[in-house]
């Protein structure tokens, strides 16, 4: 008798079981799934979908796997002291919800800025932008470039370059020292570089005419074959990249508001000729003259303007030369190692903003040595 209730009690158990699980599927079938598939949501389907989804999330996520956002690295080093608002995804999530980190505050197993650093699918059901507003950078300077502006609340400038740039002693300058290596915001909007007394500054155009800022050219793809690699274009967020072993510049963007806009042949750089900025006699792409401008200051001759001093701030090779000397650095050579990394950093050579570009290099330049030629100034 005992064996026959043990044999009851699991029969019902089991009957149980086993209606719970089919109530549950009988109520996802009434409730939401596709008749044809009855296996996931429709909205779910959007992006799962193994046929046609609405959204490329696969396509998206090859791109996104190779790009600076996944395989830099920086989340594990960067996951506190403020550095996690930009270098995490748990700690840009965090920032955009309830405002800057609190000091001492740290990311607890950081990932780094991914699909939902960006988006929230699964609380809005579609891939609108987490931060789509304006960005109001250091200099009090808004940054409102439509799809770009989430973009702008991390590749901005850390502080401002009147209060960073001072006397101060050679051992304060470290390789990091500076803008923060990421202040595309700041020159697409030609504000906060270190600028001279006296001088105007003006902008390119288009900081005026790119609508959506950064999103238009980065992320923009050809409408027809691509004939690109993964890490072109779309969420890789590069212009060039290798395709069968040769530099391939994506110029999807370009022809938004440009007839054409062709690429140096064998070279990641436009052919977008200007005037001899660079004062070498020949008349170079755009992004050549800038490069040959960078070069006044640092080179692999050792004659650059900031290879020069005394200490040299960079060595013969064109390495960060650190140094533990006492001796107080004149505001005129912080401002132009603020003024090199600044642009170099930038690392559009002249794209994001051509006229403030050049502007601000002349007038360093201009600083350090009285007899270089200014007369290509742009007004």
């Amino acid at each position: 008798m005992k064996n026959k209730k043990v044999y009851l009690n699991r029969m019902r158990k089991n009957l149980y079981f086993f209606l719970f699980i089919f109530l549950i599927l009988f109520c996802l079938v009434l409730t939401g799934c596709d008749k044809k598939t009855a296996i996931l949501p429709t909205q779910c389907s959007k992006c799962h979908s193994s046929s046609f989804p609405e959204y490329g999330v696969l396509g998206a996520k090859a791109h996104y796997e190779v790009s600076g956002h996944n395989i830099l690295g920086n989340a594990s080093y960067s996951n506190g002291d403020g550095c996690q608002r930009c270098h995490t995804n748990e700690g840009f999530i965090e920032y955009k919800t309830y405002g800057e980190p609190k000091e001492g505050s740290y990311i607890k197993y950081p990932s780094q800025p991914g699909c939902f650093t960006c988006h929230q699918p699964h609380e809005t059901g579609d891939f609108s932008l987490r931060a789509p507003g304006a960005v109001t950078l250091e200099t009090k300077v808004v940054f409102d470039r439509g799809k770009g502006n989430i973009c702008a609340n991390c590749h901005q400038a850390r502080g401002r370059a009147k209060a960073t740039v001072k006397e101060m002693p050679v051992k304060a300058l470290a390789s990091y020292w500076g803008a923060h290596h990421g202040p595309q915001a700041d020159v697409f909007m030609g504000t906060n570089a270190f600028e001279y007394e006296g001088k105007k500054y003006s902008n390119g155009m288009h900081t005026s005419k790119v609508e959506d800022g950064c999103i238009a050219c980065h992320m923009t793809l050809p409408e027809a074959r691509y004939s690109l690699s993964a890490g072109i274009g779309g969420h890789s967020f590069n212009i060039a990249g290798d395709v069968h072993e040769s530099p391939v510049l994506n110029n999807a963007g370009c022809l938004l508001c440009h007839s054409t806009r062709d690429q140096v042949r064998g070279k990641e750089i436009f052919d977008v000729k200007t005037k001899d900025y660079d004062t070498d006699g020949t008349l170079e792409p755009l992004q050549e003259e800038v490069e040959g401008l960078l070069e006044r200051f640092v080179n692999t001759n050792g004659t650059g303007y900031l290879q020069k001093l005394n200490p040299p701030m960079y060595r013969p090779d064109g390495s960060h030369n650190w140094s533990t000397d006492a001796t107080m650095r004149p505001v005129p050579e912080v401002a132009a190692l603020y003024n090199y990394k600044f642009i170099l950093e930038d690392r559009s050579k002249g794209i994001h903003n051509t006229n403030y570009t050049i502007q601000i290099l002349y007038d360093t330049i201009s600083s350090l040595d009285s007899t270089f030629d200014t007369s290509l100034r742009p007004h």
